[in-house]
């Protein structure tokens, strides 16, 4: 059982990596703005489950991987398959827009 004073300090990083993650500034602005050890609030956050799911996906790029040759007389549109098995079929320009949309949420 951890103790109170670990649940205190596990609760304050969470907070404040939270609160960073929603306030739209860079992490030495914030660490400044709130009198934060940068160096510990980097190791707090790369300790929690946000830190770790932003490393798996800190690049921005997304793995392509072409089954089949695109031909462009094809009217089929572009099929996605995510390693979870999860397939897109049939993106084309009428529905971009939500695709991109699906992509920001995902990414």
């Amino acid at each position: 059982m951890a103790s109170i004073n670990k649940l205190q300090t596990k609760s304050f990083w969470s907070t404040h990596i939270g609160q960073w993650h929603s306030s739209g500034l860079s992490q030495a602005a914030y660490c400044r703005q709130h009198d934060l050890c940068e160096q510990k609030f980097s190791y707090r956050k790369r300790q929690s489950s946000f830190g770790k799911e932003k490393t798996q996906s800190s690049t921005g790029f997304l793995r392509v991987q072409v089954d089949t040759p695109v031909h462009s007389s094809s009217t089929r549109g572009l099929s996605i398959r995510f390693n979870s098995g999860i397939r897109i079929e049939g993106i084309t320009d009428s529905n971009l827009t939500l695709v991109q949309s699906l992509f920001a949420v995902l990414g």
